[in-house]
């Protein structure tokens, strides 16, 4: 498993790419193996891991379909007192369309709002460990995250 916010076959060292557009986008099926311990996740976003089952279902009737991405990276803590409190990198391939290509796909009015997030620990620099990915409805997760996370660095 890989970071989904480093596309395949691109090496990437100083600049980060931030947009792509694909079309006949075909949306990963993610298996039980390759996603984020839902237990875990509750935990550290609760409001938006309530979105999962939802943002799973509908990303697949956007099969077919051009699709723009947008990338970021968010490294967070949990907010709290806690001492030695977790380091996270949350990649994020946001999915979207625009008001012209929503009517082109037959779907005007409709808007994508679905985010795949690729979750590592990065706690201890030297031994980070890709926790998995999961996707999720991009409107809940980007307000709970400015309330559970100290953000520390963001690349977008």
């Amino acid at each position: 498993m890989e970071d989904k916010y480093i596309m395949k076959n691109i090496k990437l060292f100083e600049e980060f790419l931030n947009e792509s557009s694909m079309d006949n986008f075909k949306p990963e099926v993610l298996s039980n193996r390759d996603k984020v311990d839902m237990k875990l996740f509750k935990s550290l976003m609760p409001r938006t891991a309530k979105t999962v089952k939802d943002a799973e279902r509908r990303i697949q009737t956007w099969k077919g379909n051009t699709m723009f991405i947008h990338y970021q990276a968010f490294t967070v803590q949990p907010n709290g007192n806690k001492p030695d409190l977790p380091t996270y990198r949350f990649g994020n391939s946001q999915y979207w369309l625009n008001d012209t290509q929503l009517g082109w796909a037959g779907r005007a009015g409709e808007k994508v709002n679905i985010t795949l997030l690729t979750i590592t620990d990065v706690t201890d620099p030297d031994n980070e460990k890709i926790l998995g990915e999961l996707y999720v409805n991009t409107d809940t997760y980007l307000q709970e995250h400015n309330i559970v996370f100290t953000e520390l660095d963001k690349v977008s």
